[in-house]
This record gives C-alpha cells, sequence and structure tokens, in this order.
C-alpha cells in the first residue's frame, strides 16, 4: 500500500497532536493512560500474538487464572 504526501502529512499532524496532548497531561493522567494502555494490551494484543505464534494453550490457561481472581 503506498500513501500520498497528504495521507503522510495527516498522520505526522495527528502524532504531533498526540505527543502535544501527552506532554500537556499532569502526572496523574500520564499513569492512568499508561495503566488503560497495559490492560487493552494484557487483554486483546497479547493473546493475538501469543496464539500466532502457537503458544495458544499457555496463554487460555494465563487467561483462565486471571478471570478466576
Amino acid at each position: 500500500m503506498k500513501f500520498s504526501n497528504k495521507a503522510g502529512l495527516i498522520l505526522l499532524g495527528i502524532g504531533a497532536l498526540a505527543v502535544y496532548k501527552y506532554n500537556k497531561m499532569d502526572e496523574e493522567e500520564k499513569t492512568a493512560l499508561k495503566e488503560k494502555g497495559k490492560k487493552i494490551f494484557d487483554e486483546h494484543i497479547s493473546p493475538l500474538i501469543s496464539s500466532a505464534l502457537g503458544l495458544k494453550e499457555e496463554t487460555e490457561a494465563v487467561l483462565q487464572e486471571n478471570s478466576i481472581k
């Protein structure tokens, strides 16, 4: 897939806005955002990566342990 120059500028602008917003946050908001990102990664991204690498059985055991707690 090839991006046009306009798409690159739009992505660059969105990235710059995200950095600006993050730098304006206080420490509590940054910590909350980091925890939210870790939670999303652990619940949604990590199982996908594990299943893609053939570690599905181990992932299912970990998910079952986490749901019990």
